[in-house]
């Protein structure tokens, strides 16, 4: 519960603990509870221990305490920080699988109408892609462009370039094999000729 960013860091917390696999996961909700609040810590059982309207069977549940902990954290968040944060988003060396999803997290903090999410993720998808000429495509579709239409044209930017850069380094490949094989054959040809020589050379001697 120390952190400068607390929704930021709970929401990660939780979705660790959701897990709860291996010797964890036969044991009874109230176990579970218990495992929970040593994990947070001193700060987090002090929280705790502030919840004076959860029940004694609330005590023995996870869900209530989730509830808490988030309600807790919750008032903390800065939408204009957040919106800050999104806006300023960029793809950068990720591929857009990866940048999409990060877009998605930041817009959860923003605040954002129903709607409207989906919009913003599109439009900073077209702003921060790191491709000029995937952001040219993008603003060309003008009003028409969707979401997924506009992680369509990446993806598919993407895979082109992959492609392109195997086919790159197959005609090096081949290129450098071609190189060789000429090199072997002008070794071959000039071995041949100047043993040729070197035989008539003898001959000569000889006579």
């Amino acid at each position: 519960m120390e952190s400068t960013n607390l929704p930021e860091q709970w929401k990660k917390f939780h979705s660790h603990v959701e897990l709860f696999k291996g010797p964890l996961h036969e044991k009874d909700e109230e176990i579970k509870v218990t495992y929970l609040l040593l994990w947070v810590g001193d700060k987090g059982r002090e929280i705790s221990n502030t919840w004076a309207d959860m029940t004694a069977d609330d005590r023995k549940k996870l869900g209530p305490h989730y509830k808490q902990f988030k309600d807790y954290v919750q008032p903390k968040l800065n939408p204009i920080f957040a919106r800050f944060k999104f806006n300023n988003c960029v793809q950068g060396a990720q591929p857009v699988e990866q940048f999409i999803t990060q877009l998605r997290v930041l817009a959860e903090d923003c605040k954002y109408g129903v709607g409207v999410k989906d919009e913003m993720i599109r439009d900073r998808n077209v702003f921060g892609a790191s491709s000029q000429k995937v952001r040219e495509q993008l603003i060309t579709e003008g009003e028409k462009l969707t979401l997924d239409k506009a992680i369509q044209i990446a993806q598919s930017y993407e895979y082109s370039q992959e492609q392109l850069k195997t086919l790159s380094t197959q005609q090096d490949t081949a290129a450098v094999h071609q190189v060789n094989h000429h090199a072997i054959l002008n070794f071959s040809f000039l071995l041949s000729f100047y043993s040729f020589i070197f035989g008539i050379a003898r001959t000569y001697k000889n006579m």
